[in-house]
Parts: structure tokens; sequence; C-alpha cells
């Protein structure tokens, strides 16, 4: 920990160093202008827009940040000895946009020094001069001192117009990895700081232990593959294997080549059996199993309420919690029927973050193997915090969101964001000759943006009306020729339900088949199953649904206990619970057992953990479920 603050007092003095030699930004006040801001620092107002282009033309936002010079920057002038010129004759088709891509110049640069054309078009046989800079101009980068560096932990300053895709091949990373070391950065905006893991050669060969040839294996890509299956194969990002391999991004994935993989990487095939992992058949821990289980039941609540029923029908947070109660108590009785014995805890958190601290500051949890909960996120965060010093494993069980959690967290569902990366994969994969489209409403740009970047010839759809989609929206995008695989990433009701009635009724014209990764409750309600099916509807799950008949063992139990099939918060319970007791009943303790590779699959959950860069562990098992004939579900990704 002391090397790490001396690391990072080192990098904020490289960036106090940077902004001495003459750069520094500015928050944008409401109601200020470039020129007030010009007047403010005693700068020309072309020095400003010199830095911020974008700026230029433009009413300035408040909030928005720009970069300012703390010196006057002055443009070279002709007479100066930093310029030169050549004539040139211009030939036909030649424009200035690339004239000024040629000579590694600016359209407004060749303007400057042959003024008729601010005023006139350019044309074949005219002479002009252009500038010739001996002194290469270069963009201001306050970060570059740092990707060249050899520290492994900086801070990284967010610049106009720089990308996360940008940011991340900087350093080696992926854009997934820098996401993971900033959960709260959605959207880049100039100035922000971000937390880096310094992947670059320099960093990672300063490291006493690093090899990084080492740490790689050749592979031959065989016939067929696609990046979709090599990401399945060996448990890594395409942005990993294509920052490990960069010749990826040019040529592309071919049979036959050479690429990098790490040497530790999990293989898995479709014939690979190993892939799956049944605990139960590798019960070697017979001792009794101490857990602890944290629901926010607020039963002094309950107790006094004097119509019961009517409390238990207005609280869903209790009926969540006592549902997922019941799906534990359900998973004991099942891991005893297989001679594995439990002590279990059962505290209620009252919702409260001080409840939670008190739970643990008056109880001993020193021979706890496994906390299960609690539920709400501060919550969960402050158990981890506080239990992190005694090594206690916490699980999160239902949250999808970033949590900022200790080592000790390990988070049982799947994030939303990698159940965004698991649908991109597979759509990625099987790209030939689709005709792939996107609509995303505003709170889904992050998805768009990154599956237009993974695949480029994305396209996609625009209302033409603010208010309204319109069905002809569609059908200027649609191809009669290809399959249509339509992306839908939006919250709004109507967006949702628009486009699901009118790619239903253009499906009998057009092969039309549609996607999300954000299976909300518009999709489950408003959306007839008819149009589902006619859609071919694939959406990614962190569960399965159950067959209902027949009836499962665990279904048919639960259902004499309580007089109702399960629900989902239920089955959850269950699934997460009888995993962490047998993970503890095949291993020592349970942070060994995250260490066997594989995935365990239970009534509707399945579990595959791995170490976060930073942080605890998360799990990756993701379904991809599409809709049959008759209303059934199929597993695609099984």
């Amino acid at each position: 920990m002391k090397k790490l603050v001396q690391v990072l007092l080192v990098c904020v003095g490289i960036f106090q160093w940077g902004y001495a030699q003459g750069y520094k930004t500015h928050k944008v006040q409401k109601g200020e202008t470039v020129e007030s801001i010009a007047q403010t620092y005693k700068i020309s107002e072309a020095s400003i827009y010199r830095l911020n282009p974008d700026a230029k033309g433009k009413r300035l936002s408040s909030s928005a940040v720009l970069v300012i010079p703390t010196e006057e920057v002055v443009p070279t002038s002709e007479e100066g000895s930093s310029v030169t010129f050549k004539q040139y004759r211009v030939k036909s088709k030649e424009t200035l946009y690339s004239l000024a891509k040629t000579n590694d110049i600016s359209i407004e640069e060749i303007k400057k020094y042959n003024p008729y054309l601010k005023n006139e078009e350019l044309g074949e046989d005219d002479l002009i001069k252009i500038p010739i800079f001996r002194e290469k101009k270069k963009v201001i980068d306050f970060n570059e001192s740092l990707s060249e560096s050899s520290f492994s932990n900086v801070i990284h300053i967010v610049l106009p117009k720089e990308t996360k895709y940008g940011i991340s091949k900087k350093y080696g990373l992926s854009v997934e990895q820098l996401d993971e070391l900033n959960p709260g950065v959605l959207q880049l905006k100039a100035g922000q700081l971000l937390k880096i893991v310094n992947k670059n050669k320099k960093a990672v060969e300063s490291q006493p232990d690093a090899n990084l040839d080492a740490r790689f294996q050749m592979y031959k890509v065989q016939p067929k593959e696609t990046f979709y299956s090599l990401t399945r194969r060996f448990q890594v990002s395409k942005d990993s294997l294509v920052a490990w391999n960069p010749q990826l991004e040019k040529e592309g994935l071919q049979a036959g080549m050479s690429i990098k993989i790490p040497k530790k990487a999990k293989e898995l095939t479709p014939s690979n059996n190993a892939e799956k992992i049944d605990f139960e058949q590798m019960i070697t821990n017979h001792n009794r199993k101490k857990i602890a289980v944290m629901l926010p039941l607020s039963l002094q609540k309950f107790g006094e309420s004097t119509d019961k029923e009517e409390q238990l029908k207005s609280d869903k947070v209790l009926r969540i919690a006592l549902d997922f109660y019941s799906g534990v108590q359900e998973a004991i009785d099942k891991a005893e029927e297989l001679g594995v014995y439990v002590d279990a805890k059962i505290y209620d958190t009252q919702r409260s973050k001080s409840k939670v601290s008190e739970i643990i500051s008056k109880n001993d949890f020193s021979d706890t193997q496994v906390v299960i909960g609690p539920l709400l996120t501060s919550n969960i965060e402050e158990a981890s915090r506080l239990l992190n010093k005694k090594n206690v494993p916490i699980l999160s069980p239902l949250t999808s969101g970033d949590l900022k959690g200790y080592g000790n967290l390990i988070q049982t569902r799947p994030s939303d964001l990698m159940m965004e990366q698991v649908l991109i994969t597979y759509l990625d994969s099987l790209k030939q000759g689709k005709n792939i489209l996107i609509l995303a409403d505003k709170k889904h740009q992050f998805i768009k943006d990154k599956l237009t970047y993974t695949i480029p010839e994305t396209r996609v759809i625009t209302q033409r009306r603010a208010d309204y989609l319109q069905q002809s929206d569609l059908t200027n995008l649609l191809d009669k020729n290809r399959e249509n695989w339509v992306v839908i990433e939006a919250d709004d009701v109507a967006l949702v339900t628009n486009s699901s009635s009118y790619l239903n009724a253009l499906s009998k014209r057009y092969d039309i088949r549609v996607f999300t990764s954000n299976k909300n409750d518009t999709f489950e309600n408003e959306v007839p199953n008819q149009y589902l099916t006619n859609l071919k509807f694939t959406y990614t799950s962190i569960s399965k649904e159950y067959q209902k008949e027949p009836l499962s063992e665990f279904v048919e139990t639960y259902k004499e206990n309580y007089g109702v099939i399960p629900n989902k918060y239920a089955v959850r319970g269950y699934d997460t619970t009888l995993d962490v007791i047998l993970r503890l009943a095949a291993a020592d303790d349970f942070y060994e057992s995250l260490s066997i590779e594989g995935t365990s699959e239970y009534i509707e959950n399945k579990f595959s953990y791995h170490k976060k860069m930073i942080g605890g562990f998360y799990n990756d098992a993701v379904y991809l479920m599409q809709y049959q004939e008759n209303l059934e579900l199929k597993v695609l990704n099984d």
C-alpha cells in the first residue's frame, strides 16, 4: 500500500509539472463566452480555439471543460524561421481535404497562405503554396509521459475528444478493464481523472517477476473459428485478444494465423465436459458448514402492523427478502440430504447501514465461512468493508451494478456490462451476411457506441420525428435480400412497443430477428408473446426459466412446503445458497473453491467466478436465450 501511494504521488507530481509548462483546464460557468474567458486569462480567442476546436461556432454549455494556455500561443508568421513553402500545381480530382491530409496540415492552414481560397473553389491546375513546418506541430497530451512511463498504477486526465477505446489502448488495457477500474464513469468528459493499471511494455518489464513473453503461448487459428468461439474457448474478451495481437485489428481473424493467448487461459471447447462442474460429485469436506444470511426483513415493523397481509402486499422489498429466504431454507435441506450439514444464522439488517455495522460489531464472525447478503447496495458494501479484515467472503445475491467492495466481495449476479458484452460477442461472431441494425434510447448510448465500434457495418435506426417512431424509420434500413438482425436497447415503453409491433408486421415481408441485452418489464408485460416468437426474440439473462412440466424435485418440494410454485427470487436464493454450501464441501474454504475452473449450474442460475483486477470476484455466467415455437425458450450458449 505504501509503495502504491508513493507511485500515485509521483504521478500527481508529473501532472503538476505538465500544467506548469503552460496549460490548465477551465470549467465553463453559466453565461460565459469564449470572449469573456479570453479576457479573464488575458489571452486571445484564437488561442482558445486552437486548443478547443469544438468550441468554434458553438454556444458554450455550462459545465463544459476547456483547455486554457497560461501563456499566449502566437502563430508562426510567414517571415519566421520555422516555416517554408513549396509551390504545388493542383491535379484533377484533388481537394483541399486530400491535400491537407497528404501534407499533414489543416485546410485552414492552406487557406491562410492562399487567401483566394477563402472565397473561391480550388480548381485543377491552380498553383498554390503549401506550408512546410520545420518544427512539426504536436497535439498537446498531458498524459504522454504517463503512457510511456514504467509506473504500473497511474492517473489519467481525460482530454477533449478522447474515447474509452483510445485511452485503454494507450495503456494496454481493454475497454472492459478500464470500466472495471472506473465503475462510476459512464460517459467521458474532459478534465475527469481515471484510475489506470498500466500494462504497457515498460510498466510490465519494470515489475520484478513480470516477463511478458513468459505469460503467453502461441495458438494457431483453426478454420471457421470466430472471435466469439475464441473468447468462449479461452474465456478472454475480444478487446484483450486484439490488445495482445495488434494484427487482428488490421487483418481480422484468419484461419492459419498464429496469435498469442495467456498460458493460464481457461480453454473451453464445446465437447469439453470439464466446462461444467458438478459439485455434488466432488463432496470431500464433511465438516459442519457455518454460514450467515443478512436480509432486509424489517420484522419489527411487520410485527407492529395491525394489517399484516396489506403490509406484505405493499412492501416489495419484504416480499423479495422472504422469497429469497425460502429458497435459502430449501437449499440447506437439500444439502443435508447430500450429507452436508449447515449451521445458518439469519440476521435482519432492517434496511439500515448502521444496523449492518451493529450486527457485525455485536456478533462473532470469526468462524463464519461465508455471508450471503445483504441485498441492498450500500449495506453490502458496508458489510464487505467491516468483514474484510476478518477475510470473510461476502456474496451479493441480486445486485447487477458496480459495487465498491473489497477483496472479500463476490458478485454472484453478472453485471449489465457483462450481459452487453455477451450479446455483442455473439453478434460479432455471426455477423457475416447479416444486416445489423440498432435502435437505442438516450439511456443506452453506451451499448450503441460499443456495438458500432465492434461491428462498424452496424446501422443506427434514427427517428425522423422526435416524438415517436414511424414504420418508415425501419423500412428505410431493412434489407429484403439478407437477414435483418435488429437490436433494441431501450427503457422507453412507447419505443419498445411501437418498434416490436412494426417489426412483427414487417416480418411477413422481411427476414427479421430481434435482440436485446435489456429484457425489461416492457418486453415482459407489454409486448405480446406471439410477437416475440415471430421475431425469434433473443436476449441475455442471468437465469433460464425452469421447465414447469414435468416438475423438478425442487419445485415439487417447494410447492408442498409453501403451496405455490417458486418465483425467480426463491429460485435465486436456492441456487446461490446450494452453490455456496457445495463449494464449501468440495474445498477447504470458499476462496479455494473459487479457483476451481468451470461453471456450476442449478435450477435457473449458473456460476463461473473470476478475480477482478481490483477488488473481489465476479460471475460471468450469462445465458443467451431465444424464443421458439409454442413460446418455448432455448439456451443458445449452453
